[in-house]
């Protein structure tokens, strides 16, 4: 069940500079797609979200939980600067595309890995802030013909997230036939606030999730570096529980750097519980829950353990605490 529509609101001009933090909007996970007028539907894109500012100065990048990650997108970063703005903030994300066209978010981070970010895409959906006036009181179709207008001359590497209105059935439908993540679904008229409502929905055709790292196995045979991540989610009254081993999806590169990180945050008790009869043939080490790792897998299991899950990367711009999960409803 969705809220009412959001009321119409004015933009507003800022006083310079810019607030120093802006929280993004955040969006609640749906098992079906709407078709009404009432709302737009965009593809959800696979990568990092991130805020593209400019203030006076260098354009910068940052995450959703306010790290400036300028350095680790220099490319981008210098496009940005060349629009020549001030009070300006564009929401989005920054994408690794294949060669058709589809978002990746395990390329996304080979290409971290490799310092290859010429050819990152930032996707951008959003305008909240152009030449210091506050738009997020606006309504999103109002904002996002603005941003159309800006980016009409934009580089290659930096584009507007399409959407159509209605028909999201159809979209879901064609993107999980694409095999993409899934859609976004919008309600035309909200403002934005900063916050996770439902004037913002989610429905995924592919079940990946982020999960906290919570230990790791030693390796075996010829293995290097480690055997399988333990992984784990909190649970709504701060617990942590285990969801299972993944052990596929791991480059040599990632499993001999990332058990040295590891190892700098081993810790002698557990960091989750393992449920009763729980088989590890290789030694276990307990770290503390300091990463994330965004896994795909096929469904839960009855107990909540992943079924057939592989790593797709790490997912360094989001807090540990965010993977909360309702213990009896890990679907949802």
């Amino acid at each position: 069940m969705v809220k009412p529509r959001s009321p119409r609101q004015k933009a507003r001009r800022v006083v310079s500079p810019l607030p120093s933090r802006i929280p993004v909007e955040l969006a609640v996970l749906t098992k079906e797609a709407l078709d009404t007028d009432e709302w737009l539907h965009e593809v959800k894109y696979d990568g990092y979200r991130m805020l593209a500012r400019m203030d006076s100065g260098p354009a910068r990048l940052i995450t959703r939980n306010d790290q400036d990650w300028t350095n680790r997108f220099p490319e981008l970063a210098e496009a940005f600067t060349r629009f020549d703005l001030s009070g300006t903030v564009l929401d989005g994300e920054i994408v690794k595309l294949t060669e058709t066209g589809v978002s990746s978010f395990a390329a996304l981070q080979d290409a971290l890995s490799k310092e290859q970010t010429a050819d990152l895409v930032y996707v951008a959906f959003d305008l909240l802030f152009l030449d210091g006036e506050d738009l997020r009181g606006l309504p999103l179709e109002e904002r996002k013909r603005r941003l159309s207008k800006l980016l009409a001359k934009a580089p290659g590497t930096i584009r507007i997230s399409e959407h159509r209105v209605g028909g999201g059935k159809a979209l879901y439908k064609q993107a999980c036939q694409l095999r993409l993540e899934g859609i976004i679904s919008k309600r035309r008229n909200s403002v934005y606030t900063g916050t996770r409502s439902d004037d913002w929905l989610k429905v995924k055709c592919l079940n990946t999730e982020e999960f906290i790292i919570i230990g790791y196995t030693e390796p075996q045979r010829s293995r290097v570096g480690f055997g399988a991540l333990l992984v784990g989610y909190y649970t709504p009254d701060g617990v942590i529980r285990y969801a299972g081993k993944v052990g596929t999806g791991y480059s040599r590169e990632f499993l001999i750097d990332f058990q040295k990180r590891l190892e700098k945050i081993e810790q002698a008790s557990p960091t989750a519980t393992l449920p009763k009869g729980t088989y590890m043939r290789a030694k276990v080490h307990w770290v503390k829950p300091k990463f994330l790792a965004q896994v795909e897998f096929t469904e839960w299991t009855r107990d909540r353990i992943l079924r057939h899950p592989a790593f797709l990367g790490l997912r360094e711009d989001k807090d540990p605490r965010e993977v909360v999960i309702a213990t009896e409803s890990p679907s949802s």
